[in-house]
């Protein structure tokens, strides 16, 4: 999938280098981007999205910036539920509450500060999300 250059937050999403290896590049934005979601669309993107190296930081991507589409295996719908749900933990580096588990992982992701950690070693920071700002 091939994200417009467009700016989110300052930063140009041309410059978020873990999409070069993602399954789905290369291929038409239409397919992860829809202008309707429905269980057929979100199958056909799972094709990509079960096998890829970088499905984790593509969800992290968009439960922090507020995408809509398929990203990262998951729907919007099931990426709100998501983000509602976890305000329970505070983050080890910022202490805020918008803390989200990532499905299918130990890890969880500050919302707030975009960093993630190993919630079941000692609340540790183990990355900080960092994007190059656009030129």
């Amino acid at each position: 999938m091939v994200i417009p250059d467009v700016s989110v937050s300052g930063y140009a999403a041309s410059e978020v280098r873990w999409q070069d290896e993602a399954l789905c590049n290369g291929q038409p934005l239409e397919t992860f981007v829809p202008d309707k979601e429905d269980p057929e669309g979100l199958a056909r993107a799972r094709t990509f999205c079960d096998l890829c190296p970088v499905r984790a930081v593509c969800l992290r991507y968009a439960l922090t910036y507020g995408q809509r589409g398929y990203w990262g295996g998951t729907d919007t719908a099931e990426r709100r539920r998501l983000k509602a749900k976890k305000n329970r933990a505070k983050c080890p580096s910022c202490e805020s509450r918008r803390v989200v588990d990532m499905e299918d992982s130990h890890d969880a992701l500050c919302l707030a500060c975009g960093m993630s950690w190993l919630t079941e070693a000692a609340a540790q920071p183990r990355t900080r999300t960092t994007l190059r700002p656009a030129v």
